[in-house]
């Protein structure tokens, strides 16, 4: 998901770049010279959550690739240690299991988006239409959903 990345200058930047580091709150304020109360007024500011957040998701986007990279590779090894009549029975169905789930999981996501493209198509064709809910469906008296 691409987020929009806010134009942060100066401590609130640094603040940000502390925290993707790895550092606490309390060490990125430390390290910027402010107190604990300038450091939770920074976290609480909107444009500096969604930096962060535009940090976080670069970050993950970089280690998505990066196991990507490596998959063709480890696929490989389990196949060979799976198919390796010299390797103990234990250890070519622990390779066989990783494997079973590793393509389930992958198989389950393939899906998962799949449908999810589904919904957002007709959510983007019906986005301007009214939904008239039958009566008894959709909010409760209390606020939740019957």
């Amino acid at each position: 998901m691409l987020t929009a990345k806010p134009d942060l200058a100066g401590r609130k930047a640094a603040f940000v770049a502390a925290l993707t580091a790895g550092m606490t709150q309390i060490e990125a304020a430390r390290s910027l010279g402010v107190g604990p109360r300038t450091c939770r007024r920074y976290y609480a500011d909107p444009q500096v959550r969604a930096a962060l957040k535009a940090a976080q998701d670069d970050g993950l986007s970089d280690i998505v690739r990066r196991l990507n990279s490596g998959s063709q590779a480890a696929l490989a090894v389990l196949l060979g240690v799976m198919n390796d009549a010299g390797e103990p029975g234990s250890v070519r169905i622990r390779a066989a299991q990783i494997w079973l789930e590793a393509a389930f999981r992958a198989r389950e996501l393939l899906d998962l988006a799949a449908r999810l493209a589904v919904l957002e198509n007709i959510m983007k064709e019906n986005e301007n239409e009214r939904i008239d809910w039958p009566v008894g469906a959709g909010r409760s008296r209390v606020g939740g959903y019957s």
